[in-house]
């Protein structure tokens, strides 16, 4: 008897706790009210209104809208252009980005012990682009892995694009907290999408200047079990002297880059490129038909450290509706009051800022 009464006390202390959830508001250009329609499409009929402060249970994500449920139950659809997913406190996120150090490893101005704690302070898992080879080998990436601790990992690419000596050939790299997920099992490395490698003796039209590299992730769990796992590539594309046709030109070869991941590991739907792409997001949504969840205002500096309005850092995911683990938009992070000044962050950390997404990491999906 006394057991069932305890029983019966548990069940009610359940039932009374509330449970958490992901909500969308209204964004801050929202000065009157948010629509919140049946389907999709700017043209579906109106279900229902938010106005400021009031929120929507968030129940998914599709292209450009996010899926919600009214506080009476009723679905419906609003833009995430006019919206913002504020996620579940109590859910465990990761926390992944994509940062262009300029020119890391040449020069003796990079505080790297700065770029090492804006990382650990702000992320799970780093992209990071513009690894510069020097004498063959790749001391930024080196310094940086040095100075973040054991606490993290670090792959790069065996071989830099394009692949001689000069001092403007790049690795990618990829940084990340060990104990928090690992390359998948059987994964070899960043693994080069196939193009010609810009040695001069390699066969083959040459597309990217600096073809993409990919791996495999997985979270680890608690007891070891393994949660959301993805496949990962690091992009920097050409800067072509800002002529912004031929950046479109070889962007617009992503989709092959997509194609490739998906061919490397069949049946995994969680496909995610990311890094610099030299293009705002207008000119980058002209030139891939995938969805861009990046949001806010430029990630890149001037010579005095300050933003400008070129947004260029980009996540491209390759099917939102299998990577439903993204919540709300990938976001520029301004970090540059770790220095002492503007100028000096853009002096010795980087011309860019880095980007971060945030991942759901329970049991995975695919």
């Amino acid at each position: 008897m006394i057991r069932f009464r305890l029983l019966l006390l548990v069940l009610f202390s359940l039932a009374c706790v509330q449970v958490q959830a992901d909500l969308v508001f209204p964004s801050d250009r929202v000065e009157t009210r948010l629509r919140v329609r049946a389907a999709p499409d700017g043209q579906a009929a109106v279900v229902g209104h938010l106005v400021s402060g009031e929120s929507a249970e968030y129940r998914g994500t599709v292209p450009y809208w996010y899926k919600v449920a009214l506080d009476d139950g009723t679905p419906g659809f609003v833009s995430k252009a006019w919206s913002r997913l504020v996620p579940d406190s109590t859910a465990e996120l990761l926390r992944l980005g994509a940062w262009n150090v300029k020119k890391l490893g040449h020069g003796t101005r990079k505080d790297v012990p700065l770029v090492a704690q804006i990382i650990d302070a702000n992320f799970d898992i780093v992209a990071v682009v513009e690894v510069m080879q020097k004498g063959g080998a790749h001391p930024g990436y080196d310094a940086l892995v040095a100075a973040l601790g054991s606490g993290w990992a670090g792959l790069v690419t065996s071989e830099p694009r394009p692949k001689t000596s000069a001092g403007h050939a790049e690795y990618y790299a990829v940084v990340y907290r060990s104990n928090r997920l690992q390359p998948c099992n059987g994964w070899p490395g960043l693994v080069y999408h196939a193009d010609n490698d810009g040695s001069g003796s390699d066969a083959g039209p040459d597309i990217f200047a600096r073809e993409p590299a990919y791996i495999c992730f997985a979270v680890t769990l608690n007891g070891g079990l393994t949660g959301f796992d993805f496949l990962l590539a690091a992009y920097h594309a050409r800067w072509a002297e800002g002529d912004i046709e031929d950046i479109q030109n070889e962007v617009r070869h992503v989709e092959d880059v997509f194609q490739s991941m998906s061919a490397a590991r069949p049946g995994e739907g969680d496909l995610l490129v990311i890094g610099d792409f030299n293009l705002v997001p207008s000119d980058l949504d002209a030139a891939i038909s995938r969805e861009v969840p990046t949001s806010g205002t430029g990630s890149t500096l001037n010579g005095s450290g300050e933003r400008t309005g070129n947004l260029y850092d980009h996540l491209v995911v390759g099917d939102p509706a299998a990577t439903t683990e993204l919540v709300g938009s990938v976001e520029v992070l301004d970090v540059r009051g770790v220095a002492a000044d503007n100028r000096t962050f853009f002096r010795t950390v980087s011309d860019h800022l880095p980007i971060m997404a945030r991942f759901r990491v329970g049991p995975d999906d695919d």
